[in-house]
């Protein structure tokens, strides 16, 4: 079928205006009003090209014939990396943050009344630790149990006080711990009255950004709030939207999407269409973008949003194959340009839900985009959606009426593995015609978190080859997912 545009509000030129001008500036993010129409064409607001992310070059990968493969299993808190073509368990990982190469690893693990933070080099294992007092965590963000929580530049880690953050929260306590990467120093532990979650820091972690949960009406009332972490002071002062100043900010986070120069991306569920908090994490600024209300009130489709740009950091794409639509958003406008759907598979049964937070969120990434920038991939309860990036048509659909819940693409571009619900079986696809070619041996995967970059290509000779590192990784990994 072809794809239905469906023009949206582009950004009005005073709200860019003051987004750029005013430095800690506001955040519209109700999700209260159906966004009006305008054109499909490229937004005619002022350019914002000062927040576009830096381009990265694409390197020139030969084809690759197997695949290294991040992933977990029910029951297992950490993740274990496994060779695609067999399925052989090559070692375990502690559950925690990666750097985008893999090399390098954040964790935390509780002992005793205290929680040990490592500052890991993978394979082996070997790096700093520390030791604070009490019971502390990775940071998440909604429904995703994927850890966040460490700057752009890799060098400041924040954690969050296990259990102290009640949604509802008036009266609740929230702390927050802040750490050089190097684990030496004493941490700066920050107490918040009231309910925060962690939201985002700067690329330089010189400011973290928290979201302040607020008594209802309206349910998933929010405010956004900043700290420098050099002192741990909340600043003065919150995140609102000077246009619209008495409208309250309401909604879930689903998805987030971060950029090397300090632009983070978070997809919120409102409550009646969701919308992207854009927020200049280097610069302390935020914008809202509106999406297509369609769908907006089933709760289990809303998990299937996901957000990916594209390579040289000019584009966002926010996508839902569960429910048939895609948006393009040019990162220089922040507005969005483009909007499509497309008929999402036809056993997909959509179960509608009343408003409000949905457990059970994403394994892995619902949307990713090749690495030439040509070509999308969004999976949802029908299965896999190609896009082409020109013009959001749908080139292909993959494994129909099959539930999927997490893809992830080779370095090449040239196969997509997806971890299909039913059984947690990982399938391998082309990535041009969706022919599968073949299943991850094994089952009862419920984790599919990447294609790890770059190791494929090294040696295979992985078990045993280094004795005192594999002890390491069975001792380490046993941290919660």
């Amino acid at each position: 079928m072809s794809p239905t545009h469906r023009p949206t509000r582009p950004l009005r030129p005073t709200r860019a205006l003051a987004a750029v001008l005013l430095g800690f500036v506001v955040l519209a993010c109700t999700g209260k009003a159906t966004p009006t129409t305008s054109t499909g064409g490229p937004s005619a607001v002022p350019s914002t090209r000062a927040i576009i992310a830096t381009p990265q070059a694409v390197p020139v990968i030969p084809p690759s014939t197997d695949a290294w493969l991040a992933v977990g299993r029910a029951g297992a808190d950490g993740l274990e990396i496994v060779q695609a073509s067999t399925g052989q368990h090559l070692f375990n990982l502690p559950s925690g943050i990666p750097d985008p190469t893999w090399t390098q690893l954040v964790t935390v693990a509780a002992k005793s009344n205290a929680t040990v933070v490592r500052a890991l080099d993978v394979p082996e294992l070997g790096g700093a630790s520390q030791v604070i007092d009490g019971a502390w965590r990775l940071p998440t963000l909604g429904a995703d149990p994927t850890p966040v929580g460490v700057s752009g530049d890799g060098k400041t880690i924040v954690l969050v006080a296990d259990g102290t953050t009640a949604a509802s929260g008036a009266a609740a306590a929230s702390r927050f711990a802040i750490l050089h990467r190097s684990l030496s120093g004493k941490p700066r532990l920050v107490m918040l009255h009231g309910s925060f979650e962690y939201d985002a820091l700067s690329p330089d972690g010189a400011i973290l950004y928290v979201v302040e949960h607020l008594p209802a009406p309206p349910v998933g009332h929010y405010q956004v709030r900043a700290i420098d972490t050099a002192t741990g002071i909340l600043r003065d002062g919150v995140v609102v939207d000077k246009v619209g100043l008495n409208e309250a900010m309401a909604g879930y986070p689903i998805a987030q999407a971060r950029q090397p120069d300090g632009m983070v991306f978070t997809l919120y569920r409102g409550p009646e269409h969701p919308f992207i908090h854009a927020l200049n994490a280097a610069e302390a600024w935020a914008l809202c973008i509106d999406l297509p209300a369609t769908g907006a009130d089933d709760a289990r489709a809303a998990l299937d949003w996901g957000l990916a740009a594209t390579p040289d950091g000019h584009t966002l794409i926010a996508a839902n194959a569960t429910l048939g639509l895609a948006a393009e958003i040019p990162l220089g406008d922040l507005a969005v340009r483009r909007s499509v759907t497309f008929a999402p598979a036809a056993s997909t049964a959509i179960t509608l839900a009343k408003f409000g937070h949905e457990a059970g969120g994403p394994v892995g990434r619902r949307v990713v985009v090749s690495p030439l920038g040509s070509t999308l991939y969004a999976a949802g309860k029908g299965g896999i959606v190609r896009l082409g990036m020109t013009d959001l048509t749908v080139m292909g659909r993959f494994l129909e009426g099959t539930a999927v819940d997490a893809v992830a693409i080779t370095p090449d571009g040239g196969t997509i593995y997806a971890l299909v619900h039913a059984g947690g079986h990982i399938v391998k696809l082309d990535a041009t015609t969706g022919k599968v070619e073949g299943t991850v041996p094994g089952g009862g995967f419920d984790r599919l978190v990447a294609v790890v970059p770059g190791w494929s290509a090294r040696p295979r000779r992985v078990a045993g080859s280094r004795p005192a590192s594999q002890a390491r990784l069975r001792q380490l990994g046993q941290g919660s997912a």
